[in-house]
């Protein structure tokens, strides 16, 4: 892989994970966005994003590991777990157009969600609702390495506060993310080109985190994530055109 696409790697993953530490919420769905104009597929933003997440939610489960509820997660990974290897077998064939397509309508049915919905709609606690969040949040995680929103409605209806969502939902990004990382790497997606990328991904990562955490209290949150969902928005309407 050229020195130049590892260096706008490491850029689009600093600005990322930063954005993701003052909102906490994003890295996905902006690198998506942005990272496959540069590498010319979907796999590289969706497995970087695997990866990082992997990482990165492994140690705030363990961190928080007495607030996890498990038994919320557990059917939500089965959803999840069925429907991410079924899409990361569709993202080796499908051509980058097709994705393009996929990608326009799923940042437009998010854009709208969040500015128009968000906090309205509640999911039921129920088992059958977490494996269909699991499962959509799976076929999103396949293709792209975005796959939180679902999961998110669901358990922020199902767990009683702050703290145990918080947990719940890292435990649930870990699991989920590792197991999509080795269904990349038995298809064959994770290439050495694609991993030598992750020089560019990983530093960006530690020092995106470091730099959300110096400027998140001199920011507003709140203006910043409603602007990632205009550009979701904009970006969702371009892509179907």
């Amino acid at each position: 892989m050229p020195v130049q696409t590892i260096v706008i790697i490491g850029a689009v993953y600093l600005f990322a994970t930063c954005i993701q530490r003052i909102c906490g919420f994003g890295m996905g769905i902006l690198a998506v966005m942005i990272l496959p104009y540069f590498t010319g597929s979907h796999v590289h933003s969706a497995a970087y994003t695997n990866i990082l997440s992997a990482l990165s939610a492994s140690y705030l489960t363990w961190r928080y590991r007495d607030k996890v509820r498990w038994r919320l997660i557990f059917p939500i990974l089965c959803g999840s777990f069925l429907a991410t290897f079924l899409s990361v077998r569709f993202l080796s064939g499908a051509s980058f157009e097709l994705l393009e397509k996929i990608l326009g309508g799923t940042l437009l049915l998010l854009s709208v969600y969040f500015l128009f919905l968000k906090g309205k709609l509640r999911v039921p606690p129920d088992p059958q609702y977490g494996f269909l969040a699991g499962c959509l949040g799976g076929i999103a995680n396949g293709l792209f390495g975005a796959g939180g929103p679902p999961v998110v409605l669901y358990l922020l209806g199902a767990t009683e506060g702050h703290a145990a969502y918080l947990a719940t939902i890292q435990g649930y990004f870990a699991f989920n993310n590792i197991y999509a990382t080795i269904v990349r790497f038995l298809s064959g997606q994770l290439t050495t080109e694609l991993l030598t990328g992750l020089f560019g991904a990983l530093p960006a990562m530690v020092a995106g985190i470091r730099l959300g955490d110096l400027i998140a209290p001199y920011l507003p949150d709140k203006a910043i994530l409603k602007a990632i969902y205009l550009l979701m928005m904009v970006s969702g309407i371009q892509m179907l055109l």
